[in-house]
C-alpha cells in the first residue's frame, strides 16, 4: 500500500490548483515518491474513503473521498472530495520528477474543503503562511485532468478559485503583518495554466501595512527570487483587477492608523515575470469620493489621487524602496475653518514616513512637512508655514466671541517630539501690513472685578482691559516658544494708539 497509491497522489493536486503562481508540476502525481495511509473504508453506496494519508515529507491530508463508477475503467473519476490537507510547499520541489509509467486521467468533479497550503519557502526568515483553501465554502474544480493527454484536445473549461483572508508577516517579527487580502478571485482554465496564463485575478481589500517591516519582506521575497534573465517568460493576466485597497501606518510592527484612503487598479492583458512586477506594469488610483466625519466636525470634498509603489528595482534595473501616495482635494473643512486646492503627497520607505502638504487658506496660501523615522524612540517633526493670509478667517470661525485679529499674516511653527513625548517647538506669527486685534470677552472679566476693590483699583483693572479690548496697531509680532517642562508667549503690537507688550509664562504645577 506505499507505492503508486493512485488515490493518494490525487490529494497533492489542490496545492498547485488554488495556486496558479505556483508551476503547475502535474507530473508529481505520479512520482516514486514513498506514500502511505492509515485506514480506507466504503462510506455509501460507491464512495471510498481513505484516511492518514502521508505523500512523502509534501503532504499530508486526513481524508480522501473518490466516488467510484465504471466510468473508473475509462480513465475517468466521477468525484473527488478532500478534507483536512496540508502543504508545504517548498517541499513539492524535492517531488517533481514523474515516472514513466504516466497514465492519463479526468476528474468531473474535485472539491477541496478545509485545507491548508503553508508558504513556506517565500524567503530567508520570511514566518510560513497559511493559505486556506475551502475554509466557508469547497472549493470546486471540474474536468481536471492529469498525466499525458490525447494530441489535439484541449482542456478550456473555465475554473474558478476564491482564498479569503490572506496575510504575509514580517522576516523580523512573526506577529507584524505587512500585507494581507481580504479575498483573492482567481478564473483560469487548465489548458492556460500550462502556457502561465489566468483568464482573471481580482484582489478585494488588500492592505497595505507601511512601515520598515514591510521593505524588510519585500527585500527576503527578492533576494529569493530568480533574475528575470533566468526565468522561463511572462505569466499573462488577461484581466487584472484591485478593489478597496487600504494603506495603514504601521509602528513598532502593529498597526497605529488606518489611513482614509482606498485605491483601485485595473490592467488587461498584464504581463508579468512575478508577481511583484505588477507595481511596475499597473497604474494605482484613489477613486474620487467625499469623507464626512460629523465626530470630528471635519469633510473632504472630491477626495481623489494615485498610488506609486517603488519596491526593489525600477523598470531600468534601479534599486528604489518606497510607496508614495499623492493626494488631492477640492476643500477640507474642520470645525467651520476651509482650506482649498488641498495637495499633499507622502513618501514611505524603509528609513521612515515623509509627508509634504499645501493649500488654500484664508486669500493666502499654507505649506507643511512632517518627518518620521523608524527608530526605536520614534523620533519626528513637523513644521507649517503661512503667507499672506487673512487672519480673521481662522479667529471668526474658532473664536468668533472671544478673540478677533484682522490682519494680512505671514506665520511659522515648528514642533520636534519623540513618539508621544513633545520635546520642544517655537512658533512666530507677523503682521507686517497692520490690522486690529479685538477680545470681546474683556466685558465679561470686567464685570467679574471685585465689588470690594477700591475706587482706584477697580479703575486701573478697566483700564487695563480697555487697553487690550479693541485695538489698530501698524505692525506687529506673536512669538511662542515650548520647552518643556514649560512655555512662553509674546505679542508685540505698535500702533498710533501706543504700545502693545504682553508676555504670558506657563508652567506646570509643581515645576
Amino acid at each position: 500500500m506505499r507505492r503508486h497509491s493512485f488515490f493518494i497522489l490525487l490529494a497533492v493536486l489542490l496545492t498547485f490548483i488554488a495556486l496558479p503562481t505556483v508551476p503547475l508540476h502535474i507530473a508529481l502525481f505520479l512520482t516514486n515518491t514513498p506514500a502511505s495511509f492509515s485506514s480506507a473504508l466504503w462510506r455509501g453506496y460507491g464512495y471510498l474513503e481513505i484516511r492518514g494519508i502521508q505523500y512523502g515529507e509534501a503532504i499530508q491530508v486526513k481524508a480522501l473521498a473518490v466516488k467510484i463508477d465504471p466510468s473508473l475503467f475509462l480513465g475517468r473519476i466521477s468525484e473527488v472530495r478532500l478534507y483536512g490537507a496540508e502543504g508545504w510547499l517548498s517541499r513539492f520541489e524535492t517531488h517533481s520528477a514523474p515516472s514513466k509509467y504516466s497514465l492519463p486521467l479526468r476528474i468531473a468533479r474535485l472539491l477541496i474543503e478545509n485545507s491548508t497550503l503553508q508558504l513556506d519557502n517565500l524567503g530567508p526568515g520570511i514566518p510560513p503562511t497559511p493559505l486556506r483553501l475551502g475554509d466557508t465554502t469547497p472549493l470546486l474544480f471540474t474536468d481536471v485532468r492529469l498525466g499525458p493527454q490525447p494530441s489535439g484536445e484541449s482542456n478550456s473549461e473555465l475554473q474558478s478559485a476564491t482564498i479569503e483572508n490572506l496575510t504575509f508577516y514580517s522576516p523580523n517579527d512573526a506577529l507584524a503583518p505587512v500585507l494581507s487580502f481580504s479575498r483573492i478571485d482567481i478564473a483560469f482554465t487548465w489548458e492556460g495554466l500550462t502556457h502561465k496564463k489566468l483568464q482573471s485575478l481580482c484582489l478585494t481589500t488588500p492592505t497595505v501595512y507601511l512601515g520598515d517591516d514591510l521593505f524588510a519582506f519585500v527585500d527576503r521575497i527578492q533576494s529569493s527570487s530568480l533574475p528575470s534573465n533566468q526565468t522561463d517568460g511572462p505569466f499573462s493576466i488577461e484581466d487584472f483587477r484591485l478593489n478597496d485597497g487600504r494603506l495603514s501606518v504601521s509602528i513598532y510592527g502593529q498597526p497605529v492608523l488606518q489611513l482614509p484612503v482606498h485605491f483601485a487598479a485595473e490592467q488587461k492583458n498584464l504581463q508579468l515575470r512575478d508577481f511583484t512586477e505588477i507595481q511596475l506594469a499597473t497604474t494605482f488610483t484613489v477613486p474620487p469620493s467625499n469623507l464626512d466625519y460629523p465626530a470630528y466636525d471635519l469633510s473632504v470634498m472630491n477626495l481623489r489621487g494615485n498610488l506609486y509603489f517603488s519596491l526593489g528595482q525600477d523598470g531600468k534595473g534601479k534599486r528604489s524602496d518606497n510607496i508614495v501616495p499623492t493626494l488631492f482635494a477640492d476643500r477640507l473643512t474642520c470645525h467651520g475653518l476651509t482650506a482649498e486646492k488641498l495637495s499633499v503627497s507622502v513618501t514611505v520607505s524603509a528609513e521612515g514616513i515623509f509627508a509634504r502638504a499645501s493649500a488654500g487658506l484664508g486669500g493666502g496660501s499654507l505649506d507643511g512637512g512632517l518627518s518620521l523615522l523608524f527608530k526605536p524612540d520614534l523620533p519626528w517633526s513637523a513644521w507649517s508655514s503661512i503667507s499672506e493670509m487673512e487672519s480673521r478667517v481662522v479667529t471668526d470661525a474658532l473664536s468668533p466671541s472671544s478673540f478677533r485679529l484682522s490682519s494680512r499674516v505671514d506665520a511659522l511653527v515648528n514642533v520636534s517630539a519623540q513618539g508621544k513625548e513633545i520635546r520642544g517647538g517655537y512658533g512666530t506669527m507677523s503682521f507686517h501690513h497692520g490690522g486690529r486685534l479685538q477680545i470681546p470677552s474683556v466685558d465679561k472679566v470686567a464685570q467679574r472685578i471685585p465689588p470690594d476693590w477700591s475706587w482706584l483699583k477697580q479703575g486701573s483693572a478697566r483700564a487695563a482691559l480697555s487697553f487690550i479690548r479693541d485695538y489698530g496697531f501698524e505692525s506687529g509680532e506673536i512669538r511662542a516658544v515650548y520647552q518643556p517642562p514649560g512655555g512662553r508667549l509674546t505679542l508685540n503690537l505698535r500702533g498710533p494708539e501706543g504700545k502693545r507688550d504682553i508676555t504670558l509664562n506657563w508652567h506646570p504645577p509643581g515645576s
